[in-house]
């Protein structure tokens, strides 16, 4: 099992693993938005609750930092529209 902590050394100083470590996380926060946006019904009233929590997550996010109040306030106000508001 050692050795293959042994084997991952060179990749630790690698330049392209260290590039890809500071890129990534956008990236796939901007492909995960990307997915769950893409199929909303636009002419129906609960298309809006995910912009919605997503415009809330993003804004707790600029402006306490806290990635896990974050995701729970975005969350909360998506179950909350989407079971109040923009119900069926």
């Amino acid at each position: 099992m050692r050795a293959a902590f042994v084997a991952l050394a060179p990749l630790r100083a690698s330049g392209t693993v260290q590039y890809l470590s500071t890129r990534m996380p956008a990236g796939v926060m901007v492909i995960l938005v990307v997915y769950c946006l893409r199929d909303l019904p636009l002419p129906e009233p609960r298309a809006v609750a995910p912009p919605a929590a997503l415009a809330v997550t993003v804004g707790l996010h600029l402006w306490r930092r806290n990635a896990l109040l974050s995701i729970l306030g975005g969350t909360a106000v998506h179950v909350l529209l989407a079971n109040t508001a923009f119900a069926h």
